[in-house]
Formats: C-alpha cells, structure tokens, sequence
C-alpha cells in the first residue's frame, strides 16, 4: 500500500498551528505532558499531536490506492479498506449483523439494549452515538456547518442538507467536474469517475471537488 499527501485543505476548512495549540502542564501521575487546546486530548510527544492536529485542520493525508478517498489517519484508512475487501469481522450477538470496526458493532449494539450514555449538557436528551449528541448541541447554539454550493443556504447536519440540495431541480449532493453528471453517493461517483479515461481527469482533481456543499467541522 502506498499513500501519498493530499492537496491542501479546501476553503472553509480551519488552518491551525500545531504549535499554537499545545499547552504543557504538571501531572505527576501522567507521563503525557502536552495536550491539544481544541479537544483535551492528552498526547506523549509532539509528533502526535501534530499529527492529530490534521483531524482539526482538515488534513487528509492517506489515500485509499483502491479509489483515491483521503482520510485524516490511518486508523481511518484501515477501517475504509474493509469497505474494499468485504471484511466485516465483528458480529453483532444478537441480530448477526457484522461490522468493519469493533466501535461500530458497539454503538450498533445499542438499538437493542436502549443505552443512551451521551446526554446533553443543556437540555438532559439522551443519545446512543456520540456523533448524535454532537449534531443535537448545534440546536442550543444555533450552528450551521453545511453550507449548499448553489445558494449558499446552511444546514445543521448532513442529511438536512442533503434534502435541501434536492430542492435544486432534485440535485444529488454529488457533481463530476468533467461532464457535470449527478451522482447520490461517494461511492456512486467513484464508479462514475471510472468511466473517465484518464487522460481527461485534472492532475489536480480530487474527490472532495464534486461535493455540492461545504462542511466547516
């Protein structure tokens, strides 16, 4: 597997110094003395935290050889790969579901036990992923993070843009730079790109060209 660097970030995304955001601090019961300012998370030498430093800045550094997808680690990269091989090895003990990552099976586990472990801070609602309980803060602070390319309208989530993109003459959330073709989904537009010779694909071209919206997180 060979993994090249990915073009810089698109306009809209946040440009950090990892510099400016570590703070050291005394924790005798801790040998991770440095820190990331955004979200707390504690790191033992600072070339890790420069590297999770890309997460915030929008860096996506590792690229799938099989499709040209960029991801922000390699963790991430790993659990995308599967999508490729079809390995889904954990299995969920009561439906038989199986999943790509052992954090997937764990939060899909929870439709049948009822668990809600992420509640907010401002209204008491409770979540059963943690991604849900993120999306439901932007109701207390009015954040609107998707941004349509067409009208420039914003949206709190992904799937409320997505609805709103179809106002556009049904548009999908997905347009080819080359012969402007629609597509619904990622992986509708990487078996769309596979019938462009590759002569005619920009040498600067990447998949996060044809997204119809912007997203600022």
């Amino acid at each position: 597997m060979q993994y090249g660097t990915a073009p810089p970030a698109a306009s809209g995304c946040i440009h950090l110094s990892p510099e400016s955001c570590v703070r050291p601090y005394s924790d005798h019961s801790s040998d991770m003395a440095i820190f990331c300012l955004l979200c707390g998370k504690r790191f033992q030498t600072q070339t890790a935290l420069q590297q999770h430093m890309e997460v915030h800045a929008g860096v996506r550094s590792y690229i799938c050889s099989e499709c040209n997808r960029t991801f922000p680690s390699h963790t991430a990269l790993k659990r995308h790969l599967r999508s490729h091989t079809g390995d889904h090895p954990f299995e969920c003990e009561f439906c038989g579901s199986c999943f790509r990552d052992e954090s997937t099976l764990k939060g899909h586990k929870r439709i049948h036990t009822g668990e809600k472990p992420y509640e907010c801070n401002g209204c008491g609602k409770k979540f059963s992923l943690k991604h849900q309980l993120e999306t439901h803060y932007r109701v207390h602070t009015g954040e609107k993070p998707f941004e349509c390319k067409l009208c420039h309208q914003r949206s709190r989530d992904y799937s409320a843009m997505i609805k709103h993109l179809r106002t556009h003459n049904g548009a999908s959330p997905y347009q080819c730079t080359i012969c402007l073709e629609y597509c619904p989904s990622l992986s509708a537009m990487q078996k769309h790109m596979k019938g462009h010779k590759p002569e005619d694909i920009p040498s600067d071209w990447r998949i996060e060209k044809t997204y119809l919206y912007l997203c600022y997180v």
